[in-house]
């Protein structure tokens, strides 16, 4: 303790006062009048002492505040570099096969035949890679001690992405509400950016519609009574800039052997489901910054409009595509945010507007029904 101690007063110096009893609590707490220190000044001194690695929350009673160091947390393990490369290339390898076959080739056959899923592979990690990394870099700007990203692979002989995502790990607390915005919001609008650049893209260098179909005839027959048409669902960026490149002559029961327009798709989908304003999904943390407590009351509405989306799909298009979603939140993610050490910590206009531009995207890219099968 007297090693953290030290370290604290060179911060703080005279600015606040040592608590006499604060070596029962086991870490040093600081005091001050409310008349002699403002809470911004307090929270300058939180962010110096961030900037050296010490941990602090701001308390406050009615004539005092108190800043109470926290214990230091565990010393960062050794990144273990190895696992996230092999992660890395394993999920290459998934999504290249995936892409292969998605353009009717079998990833087993050849050298050739496997090559064919490249570009798909580059455009959905680097989908994902932007996500993880907007996370990443607003995590260690505000020196929180996070992993690189976890990628997972895997590969279905069935329609699927290639991949079950990517993840990072946080192993020391979000210090205030800023960096909670900063960090929950960073990843959606990098991986939004990176899918509607790979979109535009793919739309633009879409052949005509017998060009189209010239190629999908190639991967299978076309109107094959024995097929199964999987439909891949609409939603309002997509149809907006796909009448804006003149892409509406795309099927979309036929737009995923289209690589770049589908890992955009998928994409979308993903910055979509992460912007929900529930619990600790990044959409949680951009409302919990915003409104603090509240935040819980629009995740419980929130998840009354997604079961109320299940109970419309299930009984008109017997579609029970947002259940297990719904069991996920329910289990893991639930609906109530934990606070941040500092949660006095308003945003400013920037960051406020920022979160409802947050909103916005999720409308514009969530799906109400991503993926259909219907008759051909």
């Amino acid at each position: 303790m007297k090693a953290l101690l030290d370290q604290s007063k060179e911060v703080i110096k005279d600015r606040l006062d040592l608590e006499l009893l604060s070596r029962l609590y086991g870490v040093p707490i600081f005091k001050q009048k409310k008349e002699r220190i403002t809470l911004e000044d307090l929270e300058e001194i939180q962010d110096e002492l961030l900037r050296r690695g010490i941990f602090s929350n701001i308390e406050t009673s009615p004539n005092y505040y108190y800043l109470k160091i926290l214990k230091p947390y565990p010393p960062r393990r050794k990144p273990r570099y190895w696992l996230h490369l092999i992660l890395f290339l394993l999920t290459i390898v998934t999504t290249s096969m995936t892409g292969a076959m998605l353009r009717g080739h079998d990833p087993f056959a050849s050298w050739a035949d496997f090559s064919t899923g490249f570009s798909y592979s580059f455009a959905l990690l680097a989908i994902l890679f932007s996500h993880e990394m907007g996370h990443y870099l607003a995590a260690r700007y505000y020196r929180i001690d996070v992993t690189l990203p976890y990628f997972i692979p895997l590969f279905l002989p069935a329609f699927h992405p290639g991949t079950l995502g990517a993840f990072i790990k946080m192993r020391s607390p979000m210090p205030h509400r800023k960096a909670l915005f900063d960090v929950g919001v960073a990843g959606p609008l990098a991986g939004f950016v990176v899918s509607l650049i790979f979109l535009i893209i793919g739309f633009s260098r879409l052949p005509d519609t017998n060009g189209i179909y010239a190629y999908i005839s190639q991967i299978h027959p076309l109107n094959d009574p024995h097929g199964i048409n999987l439909v891949l669902g609409n939603t309002l960026l997509y149809d907006w800039l796909g009448a804006f490149f003149g892409a509406s002559r795309l099927p979309m029961n036929e737009m995923y052997h289209f690589p770049f327009i589908f890992a955009a798709w998928f994409g979308l989908l993903v910055t979509a489901i992460n912007l929900m304003p529930i619990g600790q999904l990044d959409g949680g943390h951009i409302t919990y910054a915003m409104f603090g407590d509240r935040a819980r009351f629009i995740a419980l509405g929130a998840f009354a409009l997604l079961i109320v989306l299940n109970v419309y799909l299930i009984s008109n298009f017997n579609s029970y595509i947002w259940v297990l979603w719904s069991i996920l939140i329910l289990v893991f993610i639930r609906f109530r945010h934990p606070p941040t050490l500092n949660d006095s910590i308003i945003l400013d206009k920037k960051r406020r507007i920022l979160g409802w531009i947050s909103y916005i995207i999720f409308v514009l890219c969530f799906s109400p029904m991503p993926f259909y099968v219907t008759n051909m």
